[in-house]
């Protein structure tokens, strides 16, 4: 070959190159577009929730645009999202698979938990090109705020546990919550002369052997059980803060209720020794007591237990952000966590006390214990 045919020849793929190139970066710049993200029919419905959210108007005058959000701004998670959104133009064009408002709400739930996945997975990268923990200045937010953004901070939770629904409307979760809890009463009595500790189900009001009335709290132990006909004597353990005497914890400075005692009683329970802890700075005081319980009301059944729980923790906390695993938060941290959602759930107080402690039991600094 001549030297001006393979002069002409490099020209030819340089030229090759650049024009794949250009048109490459062509493509993904109009791709990355929020007028080619909202041409196709589908995503009409997105479009008008996203219109009416503070990404879109707000006093700052910023606007969040569809790529902001939904495509991370290079490496390997930009390329994925490029690739995964030719599924969506086959869903579209081929398939026809959203084509009004019913259908696209009947899938809202699964394309909602894809995108939390992969924002997930990328640390929420393309929340923090916009929003960062170093330019926060915390003692300008509310309350709640500064209190949440502190602890997932010292957590390292990233933006989608906790945002959701933010510009696009949240999908329905069904809950049935007395179907869940009448799942969980069949495991009443469930249990064998082998199992050694056995689980109150719920709230449960029990005799004390000493006399009176006090509550069980739901995973409240019991332990040295013997049968009396259709109840059951066994004991209770646990620890009480002194000046505090009402709630008796399941853990030395660890805030996880057992049971509830009204004044009358508390002088009936039996102390085994006292303990001042520096956390606290307080004494805390290690106590039993034997009670008398229906055997319906307790099981062996951890296992029914801890679903249950975590059932509550994955429909109800996962309203305004992903549900967060048990052991992300401290025992005590818990307390406030769920304190601080509560109200914008539809859970009762009995689950809502169930929750906790399911979350307390499995808390990152209780996790891989006997609990």
């Amino acid at each position: 070959m001549s030297k001006m045919k393979k002069i002409a020849a490099f020209v030819g793929i340089m030229g090759l190159g650049a024009a794949v190139l250009g048109g490459s970066q062509y493509a993904m710049k109009t791709t990355n577009s929020t007028e080619f993200c909202v041409s196709c029919h589908s995503m009409t419905h997105p479009q008008a929730e996203w219109e009416g959210s503070v990404h879109f108007s707000n006093r700052k005058g910023i606007r969040a645009e569809c790529s902001d959000c939904h495509v991370p701004q290079d490496g390997l998670h930009y390329f994925k999202a490029k690739v995964v959104a030719l599924k969506d133009v086959w869903h579209t064009f081929v398939t026809n698979k959203l084509p009004d408002q019913e259908a696209y709400e009947a899938h809202r739930l699964e394309m909602a938990q894809r995108v939390w996945e992969d924002m997930k997975e990328t640390d929420s990268a393309t929340c923090r090109s916009c929003h960062s923990f170093d330019a926060m200045v915390l003692s300008e937010q509310k309350e709640a705020a500064q209190k949440m953004h502190k602890l997932a901070q010292e957590t390292n939770q990233t933006c989608i546990d906790c945002h959701k629904g933010i510009a696009h409307f949240m999908p329905d979760i069904q809950v049935d919550n007395a179907a869940a809890a009448g799942e969980l009463a069949k495991h009443g009595a469930e249990f064998t002369a082998n199992d050694k500790t056995l689980y109150a189900l719920a709230m449960t009001p029990v005799q004390l052997t000493q006399g009176g009335e006090i509550r069980l709290l739901p995973y409240a132990e019991l332990h040295q059980w013997k049968e009396d006909g259709e109840q059951l004597k066994a004991t209770i353990n646990g620890w009480q803060q002194e000046g505090a005497e009402s709630v008796v914890y399941m853990d030395l400075g660890k805030r996880i209720m057992v049971a509830l005692l009204p004044d009358e009683v508390q002088s009936k329970v039996n102390i085994v020794k006292t303990v001042f802890d520096n956390v606290t700075n307080s004494n805390w005081k290690e106590v039993n007591f034997e009670v008398t319980v229906p055997k319906t009301a307790v099981t062996a059944n951890i296992a029914a237990l801890n679903q249950f729980g975590n059932n509550l923790n994955q429909t109800h906390c996962s309203g305004c952000h992903a549900a967060i695993g048990a052991d992300h938060y401290t025992a005590n941290q818990w307390i406030g966590v769920v304190n601080s959602m509560k109200d914008r759930t539809s859970m009762s107080a009995d689950d809502v006390r169930a929750v906790t402690i399911y979350l307390q039991r499995n808390a990152k600094d209780i996790a891989g214990s006997s609990h």
